[in-house]
């Protein structure tokens, strides 16, 4: 296995089994006040994007950029989906002609199996007071 860091919480990581974009963050976000540091414009990001499976860990634009993900991310890409409460990601990456997901459950792992072999993974979606979901165990 080889991971790759691209900038900013964003990594592609290579197996024998496949190869997994995670937040590919290269554009300026909320009004040019947010940019990726050091600089990573300079990447192949046609060629970082020509993978396998991707996550986005969630909607904030320093995870989530979507012009990086519409002109350079391979739309056949599996996603790897967070156990969110509500489908808002899966919603703005189908907009953006993503079609092919795969919903995880939280802490567990999952075997994907694809074209290049099976691929262990598993995501820890965090959820906070304000999605709604957290719970609180009786005193």
């Amino acid at each position: 296995m080889q991971v790759t860091s691209v900038g900013h919480a964003g990594f592609r990581i290579e197996t024998p089994a496949g190869s997994i974009l995670c937040d590919p963050w290269v554009n300026p976000a909320y009004f040019g006040s947010w940019f990726p540091f050091p600089d990573n414009s300079g990447l192949d990001w046609d060629r970082l994007g020509d993978c396998d499976y991707l996550y986005v860990s969630h909607l904030h634009k320093d995870h989530f950029d979507a012009k990086n993900l519409a002109e350079h991310v391979n739309k056949d890409a599996v996603v790897l989906l967070p156990d969110f409460p509500v489908p808002d990601l899966r919603h703005e990456l189908e907009r953006l002609g993503f079609h092919r997901f795969f919903d995880t459950s939280t802490s567990v792992k999952h075997r994907l199996v694809g074209p290049k072999g099976e691929l262990d993974v598993m995501i820890i979606a965090l959820r906070a007071p304000a999605d709604g979901t957290t719970q609180v165990a009786p005193t």
